[in-house]
């Protein structure tokens, strides 16, 4: 029996804070070859990628398609990334688009 999207999410969760790849804990990125392999799948559709990263997001965590790997971060990691305003954005010369 394949395992659940929750379990899923909980093994990758998990797997951030085990040593490997020379460093304690911390992101990581896996292979769609070995998240085949842990969620038991021949076929990794949009729709199951989309809910694993629903489900991560839930723990705290973001699941990044890179296109030849995923990427897995915890979510505090983009709450000190500068915040783009309207000013901001106004002040490289360009102006945002507007839908009528």
């Amino acid at each position: 029996m394949r395992p659940s999207i929750p379990d899923i999410a909980r093994k990758l969760a998990d797997l951030y804070e085990k040593p490997f790849g020379g460093k304690v804990s911390g992101r990581y990125r896996i292979s769609p070859k070995m998240l085949r392999k842990i969620a038991d799948r021949k076929k990794l559709p949009d729709s199951f990628l989309k809910d694993l990263t629903d489900e991560m997001f839930e723990l705290g965590f973001v699941l990044l398609d890179m296109e030849t790997h995923y990427a897995v971060a915890n979510a505090r990691t983009f709450a000190s990334y500068r915040r783009l305003g309207e000013a901001s954005f106004e002040s490289t010369g360009e102006r945002p688009e507007t839908k009528h």
